[in-house]
């Protein structure tokens, strides 16, 4: 995630440098050929241009607000992870009466958050997990598809055989369902990418409107086509990548939920909980970009 009033013009140039150079180069041959040949076959009328470039921007705008809601539903179910997460260990150190029980529970649940942070990035979990989990656990983890939903389950297990009064019960295992929600719902964003309409239209008319625009502008701006042209195409390409870049927020990309963030959030209260002396520090943005 980009930290909000980081952006420069190195990186604004970088988000979409190369169809912008390419466009600052149809724009100067399109000038170029207006000046040298008959301009009539070049021109393009305004008034359809401009209802193209109107349609267009509706169109990106409607994707990009369905793509943020994507976004922002990924960061809201980790903002849930975060709280069930810190209720689960507050809740097993008062409601279980076996601290040890309730520590290792806290240690899972820290496991599991960054055993899910790799599982949404299809990243290997079996480093991060080496030193979180018994090495029997570890072996029988290699056989199963959702690592995650595994540890999650043995805790549930866990927090059972400790047989606590049936009402505190009902209270953890309400918790450790809010867990499961969470996790399926980062699963079904994960799973279920937007249509390919959505990628496949916008780009075809964004760069179908880009290459008509200095045939519309030329007559009018004459000499100052490519400038006028390039800055306007800026504008609708840069929207095109916003929504691309969002439409799928736990890609490991510098624009998705900062998901090692959080994770390392959710340690660090975990592990205050329990009063554990561990120096760990929240994670600093790199670059201006947060993990």
């Amino acid at each position: 995630m980009i930290v909000p009033g980081r952006a420069h013009l190195g990186h604004i140039l970088r988000y979409v440098g190369r169809p912008l150079i390419w466009l600052l180069g149809w724009d100067i041959a399109v000038t170029a050929l207006w000046y040298t040949v008959d301009p009539d076959w070049i021109e393009f009328p305004a008034l359809p241009l401009t209802l193209l470039g109107s349609a267009v921007a509706v169109y990106l705008s409607f994707r990009n607000t369905t793509a943020y809601a994507r976004w922002w539903e990924a960061r809201t179910l980790w903002g849930a992870m975060v709280n069930a997460s810190r209720t689960l260990a507050r809740e097993a150190l008062t409601l279980l009466g076996d601290r040890a029980v309730a520590v290792t529970v806290a240690h899972r649940q820290i496991a599991f958050v960054h055993a899910l942070r790799l599982h949404l990035r299809r990243q290997a979990p079996w480093d991060e997990l080496a030193h979180r989990l018994p090495t029997d656990e570890l072996s029988s983890l290699r056989e199963v598809a959702n690592v995650p939903n595994a540890i999650h389950a043995r805790t549930a297990t866990l927090i059972a055989d400790a047989r606590p009064d049936p009402i505190l019960l009902t209270t953890l295992a309400r918790t450790l369902s809010d867990i499961t929600n969470a996790q399926g719902g980062m699963e079904r964003i994960k799973n279920t990418p937007l249509p390919q309409q959505y990628a496949t239209y916008p780009a075809i008319f964004t760069h179908g409107f880009c290459l008509l625009l200095p045939l519309g502008l030329v007559e009018t701006l004459g000499l100052y086509t490519p400038l006028g042209s390039t800055v306007a195409g800026f504008l609708f390409l840069a929207l095109l990548q916003i929504g691309n870049d969002i439409q799928n927020p736990f890609e490991n990309l510098e624009d998705d939920v900062p998901l090692t963030t959080l994770t390392r959030a959710i340690e660090i209260d975990l592990r205050d909980a329990l009063g554990e002396k561990h120096g760990l520090e929240p994670v600093k943005p790199v670059n201006g970009i947060l993990w």
